[in-house]
Protein backbone atom coordinates (compact mmCIF):
# COMPACT_ATOMS: atom_id res chain seq x y z
CA UNK A 1 0.00 0.00 0.00
CA UNK A 2 0.90 3.35 -0.96
CA UNK A 3 -0.13 6.31 0.95
CA UNK A 4 0.12 10.07 -0.60
CA UNK A 5 -0.63 13.54 0.72
CA UNK A 6 -1.92 16.06 -1.54
CA UNK A 7 -2.03 19.65 -0.74
CA UNK A 8 -5.19 21.44 -2.27
CA UNK A 9 -4.23 25.27 -2.81
CA UNK A 10 -7.80 25.76 -4.25
CA UNK A 11 -10.46 24.62 -2.13
CA UNK A 12 -13.36 25.06 -4.36
CA UNK A 13 -11.71 21.87 -6.15
CA UNK A 14 -11.52 19.71 -3.36
CA UNK A 15 -15.01 17.92 -4.10
CA UNK A 16 -14.36 16.89 -7.52
CA UNK A 17 -10.76 15.63 -7.01
CA UNK A 18 -12.11 13.75 -3.88
CA UNK A 19 -15.05 12.64 -6.12
CA UNK A 20 -12.58 11.85 -9.07
CA UNK A 21 -10.31 9.99 -6.63
CA UNK A 22 -13.22 8.05 -5.17
CA UNK A 23 -14.13 6.74 -8.20
CA UNK A 24 -10.70 5.13 -9.28
CA UNK A 25 -10.78 1.20 -8.14
CA UNK A 26 -8.22 0.07 -5.44
CA UNK A 27 -8.48 3.90 -3.77
CA UNK A 28 -9.79 4.25 -0.45
CA UNK A 29 -9.85 8.00 0.23
CA UNK A 30 -9.62 9.27 4.27
CA UNK A 31 -9.70 12.03 6.16
CA UNK A 32 -6.46 13.12 7.52
CA UNK A 33 -6.27 12.89 11.36
CA UNK A 34 -3.33 11.50 14.15
CA UNK A 35 -5.05 8.48 14.25
CA UNK A 36 -4.47 7.29 10.49
CA UNK A 37 -0.78 8.74 9.92
CA UNK A 38 1.82 6.01 10.11
CA UNK A 39 5.22 6.07 11.22
CA UNK A 40 7.78 3.36 10.56
CA UNK A 41 9.77 2.03 12.90
CA UNK A 42 12.72 3.08 11.29
CA UNK A 43 11.31 6.93 11.36
CA UNK A 44 10.67 6.41 15.30
CA UNK A 45 14.02 5.09 15.93
CA UNK A 46 15.47 8.58 14.38
CA UNK A 47 13.34 10.58 15.96
CA UNK A 48 13.74 9.28 19.40
CA UNK A 49 17.70 9.43 18.87
CA UNK A 50 17.48 12.88 17.93
CA UNK A 51 15.25 13.55 21.14
CA UNK A 52 17.66 11.81 23.32
CA UNK A 53 20.35 13.86 22.08
CA UNK A 54 18.89 17.13 21.47
CA UNK A 55 20.67 19.89 23.54
CA UNK A 56 19.33 22.39 25.69
CA UNK A 57 21.09 25.38 23.50
CA UNK A 58 19.07 23.48 20.41
CA UNK A 59 15.67 25.33 21.02
CA UNK A 60 14.47 28.07 20.80
CA UNK A 61 11.55 29.79 22.83
CA UNK A 62 8.14 29.37 21.38
CA UNK A 63 6.98 32.76 22.12
CA UNK A 64 10.27 34.65 20.80
CA UNK A 65 10.17 32.06 17.58
CA UNK A 66 6.48 33.42 16.80
CA UNK A 67 7.19 37.05 17.46
CA UNK A 68 9.66 36.41 14.48
CA UNK A 69 7.06 34.94 12.21
CA UNK A 70 4.29 37.08 12.82
CA UNK A 71 2.60 39.80 9.89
Amino acid sequence: MQQLLLNISDPSQLDKILNLLGSMKNVEVEPYNEGNIIVSEQEKKIIRNRVNNANPEDFNNWDDFIKTIEV
